[in-house]
């Protein structure tokens, strides 16, 4: 994420994978979430580490991982950057021996913007 490197993003992620980004709709199957991250590296880059919380196998071949995440956001059109924050849940899959993302979804820890 961090390198910005869609390939490598969308090659974690289930042929049937969903993004649940907050704020919005779901992203689903493996296209769509390569879009989703093709779109989002031309507004913004990231520089984020993720510290793992939680690993559970649920079952042979499903498992969640839950994750704290924090770094900077940088606005690629002006510059400018901003503490980034999030708690996020990925639910797992085997698949052909590999775990690959099956549904990912993340909130921030931000505090809301004073108004």
């Amino acid at each position: 994420m961090n390198a910005s490197n869609t390939d490598a993003l969308v090659a974690l992620y289930a042929e049937d994978g969903v993004l649940m980004p907050p704020f919005t709709h779901s992203v689903i199957g493996r296209a769509a979430v390569r879009e989703a991250y093709v779109a989002g590296s031309k507004v913004f880059a990231l520089h984020v580490k993720f510290i793992i919380a939680e690993v559970v196998q649920m079952a042979p071949d499903w498992a969640f991982v839950r994750t704290n995440s924090a770094g900077t956001m940088k606005i690629n059109a002006t510059g400018a950057t901003s503490d980034e924050a999030n708690q996020e849940l990925f639910i797992l899959r085997k698949e052909s021996g590999e775990w690959k993302i099956a549904r990912y979804s993340f909130s921030s820890t931000n505090p809301p913007p004073k108004h």
